[in-house]
This record gives structure tokens, sequence and C-alpha cells, in this order.
């Protein structure tokens, strides 16, 4: 099983570590960061770098994408490059989910059009749009 975990700028750490750690412990799954770019990529508070190994034009089929929240959401919501690869991943994957604000950027992708979703309550009414 490949997992494809979305990193982005200002995202939260532990919405990308805590499906991680989890996810990572399963013998014969494969786990990885993807971004944009190859490197480092910072988390909301600043402090911790999360890297990833995979560009998104490196990924192509993962059976799992996973997508966290964070204050990165928002700008990451407008960056037409990102939501073309979720939809393009989508396309192919057993589960596309997301935790928290990520599913903003499943909604921006255009692909909760019809479906029930959920997530930080604060961001339920964008969500919804």
């Amino acid at each position: 099983m490949h997992i494809a975990i979305l990193i982005f700028e200002k995202l939260t750490a532990l919405d990308a570590i805590g499906p991680y750690e989890v996810l990572r412990s399963v013998p014969g799954w494969e786990v990885e960061f993807v971004a944009k770019q190859r490197g480092e990529v910072r988390t909301d508070s600043g402090v911790v770098g999360l890297t990833a190994d995979r560009s998104l034009e490196e990924v192509e089929a993962p059976e799992i994408l996973l997508v966290p929240g964070g204050m990165g959401t928002r700008k990451t919501m407008a960056d037409e490059e990102i939501l073309a690869w979720l939809r393009r991943i989508d396309e192919t994957s057993k589960w596309t989910t997301s935790v928290c604000t990520g599913s903003l950027l499943l909604a921006a992708a255009g692909l909760l059009e019809g479906r029930r979703a959920t997530g930080h309550w604060a961001w339920l009414e964008p969500l919804g749009e």
C-alpha cells in the first residue's frame, strides 16, 4: 500500500504526523510526505519542519491520499498546481481523505461535491460553499 501525505507551508504538524505514525506501522505500507517541491516545509508554529522526499510530479498513483489541515490551507486553497494534483490523484486513489481543515483543500479541488464532509468547527461554513 502506498500512502501519500501532502505537506504545505503552515500545516499543523499533528495533522500529518499523527496519521503518519499510525500508517507507517502497518507492515508492507509505504508512507511518504509529498509537497510541490522536495525539501523542508515549515509547520504553522514555524518551529517544526517536515521533509518532502518527493514532489507532486513524482507521485502518480498512491492508494491513499491524506491532506492535513492548518493555517496554510487558506493560501493553498488558491494554489491551482496543488488542486490539480489532488484531482488527478483522487481519480485513481482508493481513499482520499483529510484531517481537520484539510477538507477545505478537498472542497477547493471540487472533490467534495455531492458528498458529506466535515472539518474544524470554525471552518464548516466555508466547507459548505
